[in-house]
C-alpha cells in the first residue's frame, strides 16, 4: 500500500543529495525528471530515508526503469535487512542463555511469525525498522557488558541507521545510557569511564542521525524536533475497523494494542512471553529494585524496558495507530526473547521429573509445525494470521489486508481468464492496484486499464477495507487465507 511513497521519498532525496555532489548526474537520468519538488517544500520530508536513498541509488545504478524490476529489487533489500534482524535476534539470545541452540530457538519464532514473515519481503518501513531496532539492541548489550571505544562506534552506527529509518529510535539510545548510569550508580563501572563512553557515544551517535539524514543538514537540531513532533502526532485521520466498529484512529480505545497483539501473535509465545515478562518483574522486585544482581538479570530488564515501555507509551499518549499493531512491531524481538526466557524457566520448572523437558520439546515442536504448515498453506497471505482467540466472523470486525497484497494477484486472473484486448477494472481507493499493475506480465499490464468509476468498469476488486459488508454483484473470483474470504473480484459486465 505505501511502497510507491516510500520509493518516491527515497529518490527525492536521492535527487536533492546527488544534485550537490553530481548534478550531471541527475541530468542524465530521466528517472528524477519527475520529481520538480525541492527536499525542503516536499510533503513527506521529515521521514527517515536511511534504508530508502541507498535502495534509491542502488535502482538507479543498475538502471532498473521498470517498475517491477524497481520493487522486486526493494523486495530483496527489504528481506536482507530483516534477514540481518534474525541474525542479531540468534546473537541475543545466544548470548542470553549461553546456549546457540536457544539462539536458534529464538530466531526459529520470528521466522514461524506468520505475519511478521510475511511482511518481511515487503514491509519497508515496520519490518526494516524492527529488524534494524533488533540489531542496534544487540550492539547495545555489546556495550553495556563490556564498555569498549569499539562498541561505541557500532552501537552509535546501528542506532543512527535505526533512527533515521524510523524516530521512535530514539529509545534505544535513551535506554542504553539510562543502563550504563545505573551500571555508574551500583559501581559496576566507574563514572570515569561512563563519562568518555558516553560523551564519545553521544557525539559520534549525533553526527551520524545528521550524515544520513539529509533533512536535517540546514538545521539539524530544529529539524529533528519538528520531525519528532509531526511524528509523534502522526497526521493520519483515517478510520479503522476495530472490533466490529470502525473506530478514528485519533480516537482509539487503550485495549487497541494488547488485543492485536493478542490476536495476531501465536499462542505459544504468548503464553511464554506473558510468563517470561512476569519473571523478569519477579527478579526485579526480589531485588529490592536494584534491578539486577547479574548480567543476565541485565539483560532481562534491558529487553522488558525496550518492550514494554513503548507499549505503555501509546496508551498514555494516546497515539494515532492503525493497521493492527505494525507501528509497534519493533517491540517483538524484545517480546520473544522474554517469551524465550519464560521457555527456559518453563523447562527447568520440574527437574525432578525427567519425561517433562521432553514433554515441552515435544508440545513445542507440534505448536511450531502447526505454526509452519498453516503458512505454507496460507502462502504468500500470512500477513491476514490470526490465532484462535480471535474469534468467528473475523473479516467483519477486523481489518484483514490492509497491505492490499492481493491486488496483483487479482488482476492477474482477471488478465487470465479474460481474453479481451482491452479490460477496465474500478479498484476503490486507497488501493496499491495502479503498483500491483505494473508488477503484472508486459501483455498482461497493456490490456487492462483501470479506471475511477464503477459504471466504466468491466470489473471491481476489493479487499473489504472499510466495507466489511458483502456486495451486490457476480463474483467471479475471491482469494481466501486459512479460510476466510479477503477479496472478491465482481464481474460488472457481460463479456463475450
Amino acid at each position: 500500500m505505501d511502497e510507491s511513497i516510500s520509493h518516491d521519498n527515497g529518490l527525492i532525496t536521492l535527487k536533492h543529495v546527488a544534485l550537490k555532489i553530481n548534478p550531471n548526474w541527475v541530468a542524465a537520468d530521466r528517472e528524477f525528471e519527475r520529481f520538480q519538488t525541492p527536499l525542503e517544500e516536499y510533503y513527506d520530508r521529515d521521514y527517515g530515508v536511511a534504508f530508502e536513498t541507498p535502495v534509491a541509488f542502488l535502482e538507479r545504478l543498475l538502471h532498473y526503469d521498470d517498475v517491477r524490476d524497481q520493487y522486486l529489487l526493494r523486495h530483496l533489500c527489504t528481506f536482507l535487512v530483516c534477514f540481518g534482524g534474525m541474525i542479531a535476534i540468534y546473537q541475543l539470545a545466544a548470548r542470553r542463555f549461553q546456549d546457540w541452540r536457544i539462539g536458534l530457538l529464538a530466531a526459529a519464532w520470528l521466522v514461524l511469525s506468520p505475519r511478521l514473515f510475511a511482511e518481511s519481503f515487503y514491509n519497508d518501513k515496520d519490518a526494516v525498522f524492527m529488524a534494524l531496532f533488533a540489531i542496534a539492541t544487540n550492539t547495545g548489550i555489546r556495550l553495556l557488558l563490556r564498555p569498549t571505544i569499539g562498541r561505541v562506534f557500532w552501537h552509535a552506527l546501528a542506532c543512527a541507521i535505526t533512527i533515521d529509518v524510523r524516530i521512535m529510535g530514539v529509545l534505544l539510545p535513551l535506554a542504553t545510557i539510562a543502563t550504563l548510569g545505573w551500571r555508574g550508580v551500583r559501581k559496576e563501572v566507574t563514572w570515569t569511564q561512563i563519562a568518555m563512553i558516553g560523551l564519545a557515544y553521544s557525539i559520534l551517535m549525533s553526527g551520524l542521525i545528521v550524515l544520513f539524514w539529509p533533512y536535517l543538514w540546514p538545521s539539524p537540531l530544529d529539524n529533528f524536533l519538528a520531525a519528532f513532533e509531526k511524528m509523534s502526532s502522526f497526521r493520519w485521520t483515517g478510520t479503522v475497523l476495530y472490533r466490529g466498529e470502525l473506530e478514528p484512529a485519533v480516537d482509539l480505545p487503550w485495549h487497541y494494542v494488547p488485543v492485536w497483539i493478542g490476536i495476531t501473535t501465536p499462542i505459544l509465545y504468548l503464553i511464554t512471553g506473558l510468563l517470561g515478562i512476569a519473571l523478569v518483574v519477579y527478579e526485579i522486585i526480589r531485588q529490592h529494585w536494584r534491578l539486577w544482581a547479574n548480567e543476565y538479570q541485565l539483560q532481562d530488564v534491558f529487553f522488558l524496558g525496550l518492550c514494554i515501555g513503548p507499549l505503555v507509551a501509546v496508551v498514555v499518549l494516546h497515539s494515532v495507530l492503525y493497521d493492527g499493531w505494525r507501528q509497534l512491531y519493533f517491540v517483538y524481538p524484545t517480546f520473544l526473547l522474554l517469551a524465550v526466557r519464560g521457555w527456559v524457566a518453563l523447562q527447568q520448572w520440574w527437574p525432578n521429573w525427567a519425561i517433562w523437558s521432553k514433554l515441552l520439546r515435544g508440545m513445542t515442536v507440534v505448536c511450531l509445525l502447526a505454526t509452519a504448515i498453516q503458512m505454507i498453506y496460507d502462502h504468500p497471505f500470512q500477513n491476514v494470521y490470526f490465532n484462535a482467540l480471535v474469534g468467528p466472523n473475523v473479516i467483519e470486525r477486523f481489518e484483514v489486508d490492509y497491505w492490499g497484497l492481493g491486488y496483483k494477484q487479482d488482476l492477474a486472473y482477471i488478465a487470465t481468464h479474460d481474453p479481451h484486448p482491452k479490460i477496465t477494472v474500478y479498484c476503490p481507493g486507497p488501493t496499491p492496484a495502479p503498483t500491483a499493475r505494473m508488477m503484472l506480465p508486459d501483455e498482461q499490464r497493456e490490456r487492462i486499464t483501470l479506471v475511477d468509476n464503477l459504471e466504466s468498469a468491466d470489473y471491481f476488486i476489493t479487499d473489504y477495507r472499510g466495507h466489511p459488508e458483502s456486495y451486490p454483484y457476480h463474483e467471479v473470483y475471491q482469494i481466501r487465507a486459512d479460510g476466510r474470504r479477503i477479496h472478491s473480484v465482481f464481474q460488472l459486465k457481460m463479456r463475450w
